[in-house]
Formats: C-alpha cells, sequence, structure tokens
C-alpha cells in the first residue's frame, strides 16, 4: 500500500505549504480495500488566485476572523478544528491474486464540502501515480481530471510514498480534532465507514470531468 505514490498539488496557487508526511486508514471491503488519505497543510487562509483576493476586502475579513483574529491570534478556524488545515480523499484498490492493487476510484470534497466521485481516469497519471489537485484556497482535492491537467500544465506536485505514508493513529486524530470514522470532524472523506460501498462515478460527472480536462 505505501508502495502507491499519491501526488498533491493546486490547480491554482493558494496559501499553505503541504506536510512532509501523508496519514492513511484502510479497510478492506470483499475483494477491494479501501484507503482513506489524510492530508495536512500549514495553513487555510483565503489569499490566492481566487475572487475572495481579487475582491480583496471579502479576503481581509475572512482571514481577520475565520484565520487569524485580527490578524494576530488564532481564528474560528483553530477553536473550532484544531492547528493547520487537513483535508481527506479516499481511494478504492482492487487486490490482485499476486497482492498487487489498482485503482478502482475515489473520492473527495469540492469547495463547498460537497462529495465529488473520482474516477480511475481522474486520478491515475501515465506514471502509475494517484494525483489529486486542488482548486480552492480551503483546499479540498476534489477536482477533476486532476492527472491529466498535472501533466499537461506540468503542475508541482507533492508526492508521498513509504516512509511519507504512515498509519493514522488515535493519538494524532485527537491532536488534531479529527474525530472517527462515526463522527468526522476533519478530513471527512478519508474516514471509511463501516461497509463502505463501491465508488461509483455518475455518467454525466464522468462526462463533465473529460470536458473540464480538456478545456484546460
Amino acid at each position: 500500500m505505501v508502495e502507491q505514490p499519491i501526488c498533491v498539488g493546486l490547480r491554482s496557487w493558494s496559501a499553505g505549504a503541504l506536510g512532509e508526511t501523508v496519514l492513511y486508514r484502510a479497510q478492506r471491503v470483499g475483494k477491494k480495500i479501501a484507503v482513506g488519505y489524510f492530508v495536512y497543510w500549514s495553513e487555510e487562509r483565503p489569499w490566492g488566485a481566487n475572487g475572495l483576493s481579487y475582491a480583496v476586502l471579502p479576503a481581509l475579513a475572512t482571514d481577520a476572523v475565520y484565520s487569524h483574529f485580527l490578524w494576530l491570534f488564532p481564528g474560528i478556524k483553530d477553536a473550532l478544528y484544531g492547528p493547520g488545515d487537513v483535508e481527506g480523499v479516499q481511494v478504492l484498490y482492487e487486490e490482485a491474486a499476486d497482492g498487487s492493487l489498482s485503482v478502482v476510484s475515489g473520492r473527495a470534497d469540492d469547495g463547498n464540502h460537497t462529495p465529488v466521485s473520482l474516477s480511475r481516469a481522474d486520478m491515475l497519471d501515465n506514471k502509475g501515480r494517484i494525483v489529486v489537485l486542488s482548486d480552492v484556497w480551503s483546499h479540498q482535492l476534489g477536482s477533476l481530471g486532476a492527472a491529466s491537467f498535472a501533466e499537461s500544465h506540468q503542475t508541482p506536485l507533492k508526492c508521498y510514498a513509504k516512509s511519507a505514508l504512515r498509519p493514522m493513529t488515535e493519538v494524532v486524530a485527537r491532536a488534531f480534532r479529527l474525530g472517527n470514522e462515526r463522527d468526522p470532524h476533519r478530513g471527512n472523506p478519508a474516514w471509511i465507514e463501516p461497509g463502505t460501498p463501491q465508488h461509483e462515478v455518475p455518467a454525466e460527472q464522468l462526462a463533465a470531468g473529460k470536458a473540464r480536462a480538456q478545456h484546460h
């Protein structure tokens, strides 16, 4: 499982630096294995190539209250959810007889915290790496067509494999107020509910993802 690289990047710049490790939880679902990845960003601030920043005042107001109270103290986000920013993505693998894993599908959130189904084509690049991208300042990883976009735009990626992928522990979950499978607080798509079904990507979303990747 840790041999499968997962790479994270941005379609456009936003504040915050990626952590040095990605934590994961795994659960077998029949002949498949669901793996939830927790991705850490150093901060969550409304600055970047987005509408809030271009308008200036909305970004200033958000930054002054949500991210950093009066720009000097921890903001509402830290008080409610804990330090940094943690986003999640879940990948469903099929296990072959020899123990090798093949990507089937995935799921993440969009900028409105709405669940997004990801296809194998959305995530898997020509090097066999899983690629997930964010297109919002709050770092949710549900951007469709990530693998093809990253390849065609030479998007900078931070990739994690082997020692950079580590199992999630209860100690870390408590420290970052992540919650648990039955009561997720942060990185929600990465939490695997008992009896998780296979991820099915709606046909209309597949078509939209392909169109978006070609457009960009």
